[in-house]
């Protein structure tokens, strides 16, 4: 693998692992850390996976686009949230003698038809994300008008962040549709125009934005972007919509950054090419892990819980996936027949 696909990757583990913090954090209000953290997190976590897939963006690779699309990305969620449903109505009936929704709720959650996917909630990436990629493709033909472009950038943001003005969570997640584009849109000029390859060239001038960066960010989790954290998929922008943006750019050009430099830190790196599958899965480990923590006493809202949780959940990841490679590899090796 070449050092732009393995700080890629990494870059990818990074943004799967901020995602698990966030989802690992139990009563953000009562502890102050975790509301921080939280804030932290989801200023920009999501839109970095949203400029990552816009800089990996290519309409060259072979095969249909779309059909690699269904197969990568939608495919996958219709998986997910099969097992999803029928595994958390088991766990509520047993329980509760309840199912976890009712049957038409279900059926729509499946579709994210209702603005909602139901209990496995990370699974909405997938489908804002396929949209994203095949509203790219067609954008993508408009290349050589630069302007229009920009010009449709803009009113995406707008009506974006109209929508996010309605707090209303719309089907098929339109509303980050509309409000993020211009992070695939600026992911993907980033890798056109070479920018980060530039700045490398001026070691003064990356350092400062590295600082400058998450200087800012710090400053809008302290005191910029109010008491909540930004919910994209709760269709909450913080503050100001204006001020997301800014302070999401901030956190990526930060990552995207640290991210180039450490380009060697390969133990990550099967964390980022499985992201897909962490998304997906997650939840399970969590409950699991959450639920042992009842059984032993220790459940919590506590720094050292949460350390505890997400260091076994990791963990449990890197053992599994490193296993699993270990295996194909020895499945894939040629064998030799004597008679």
């Amino acid at each position: 693998m070449n050092r732009r696909l393995i700080w890629i990757d990494n870059l990818k583990a990074y943004g799967v692992i901020l995602v698990i913090i966030g989802h690992s954090i139990v009563q953000p209000i009562t502890y102050e850390y975790s509301a921080l953290l939280m804030k932290l997190i989801y200023s920009f976590h999501m839109p970095l996976f949203f400029f990552i897939s816009g800089f990996l963006f290519s309409s060259k690779a072979r095969g249909n686009y779309f059909s690699r699309k269904w197969k990568s990305l939608l495919l996958p969620y219709f998986i997910f949230q099969i097992i999803s449903v029928l595994f958390i109505n088991a766990f509520y009936y047993v329980t509760t003698g309840q199912l976890e929704r009712d049957p038409i709720s279900a059926i729509l959650s499946i579709f994210y038809l209702n603005g909602n996917v139901g209990w496995n909630a990370p699974l909405w990436f997938l489908i804002v994300l396929a949209i994203m990629d095949i509203l790219f493709y067609f954008f993508n033909k408009l290349k050589k008008h630069g302007w229009l472009q920009f010009f449709l950038v803009v009113v995406s943001c707008i009506i974006g962040w109209q929508l996010s003005q309605t707090g209303i969570k719309y089907p098929l997640g339109l509303q980050i549709v509309f409000s993020c584009f211009i992070f695939y849109y600026l992911g993907n000029l980033t890798k056109k125009y070479r920018i980060m390859k530039r700045l490398s060239r001026h070691l003064g001038v990356y350092f400062s934005i590295v600082i400058a960066s998450g200087a800012f960010l710090v400053a809008s989790m302290l005191w910029l972007n109010g008491t909540r954290f930004v919910s994209l998929y709760d269709n909450y922008f913080g503050t100001s919509y204006a001020l997301f943006l800014v302070t999401a750019l901030c956190g990526i050009l930060f990552s995207f950054l640290i991210f180039q430099m450490i380009y060697g830190l390969n133990i990550l790196t099967v964390l980022g090419r499985q992201s897909i599958l962490l998304l997906g899965t997650q939840y399970f480990l969590l409950l699991t892990f959450d639920k042992i923590g009842h059984i032993l006493g220790i459940y919590s809202g506590t720094a050292f819980y949460l350390y505890v949780k997400v260091s076994l959940v990791l963990l449990t990841y890197l053992i599994a996936l490193y296993a699993w490679q270990k295996r194909k590899s020895v499945l894939l090796q040629p064998r030799l027949y004597f008679k």
